[in-house]
């Protein structure tokens, strides 16, 4: 598997549109759809990007080599993702509401 298969990876393992995703790592949607499909390339900002904004093991990242997540986030994201599997579509849209609300809010407290 190559990094951008793995920057696809990723992205589904959290559950976000490439938009969202690209959105939350300062690039637009169509940039990173060019990296998913492999017509761009995968700078180092990129990588350190996604790692930092992400909890994402940037070896991993690189060379598909250990676990995709930093220690403890693999838990999280599995138990996450399996709560959210198991909603109905309605609860899964509210669901996802909620969340980037959360974030806003986040935001906004660190700016503060």
């Amino acid at each position: 598997m190559e990094t951008y298969e793995r920057i696809r990876e990723v992205r589904t393992a959290l559950g976000l549109s490439r938009e969202k995703f690209a959105k939350r790592i300062a690039f637009s949607s169509n940039y990173l759809t060019g990296i998913e499909l492999n017509n761009k390339t995968v700078s180092e900002r990129i990588i350190r990007l996604i790692s930092t904004e992400f909890n994402v093991n940037d070896h991993w990242l690189r060379t598909g080599e250990g676990v995709m997540f930093n220690e403890g986030m693999d838990e999280q994201i599995s138990k996450l993702t399996n709560a959210f599997n198991s909603l109905d579509q309605q609860f899964k849209k509210y669901a996802l509401n909620q969340m980037e609300e959360l974030a806003v809010l986040c935001n906004q407290n660190k700016s503060k």
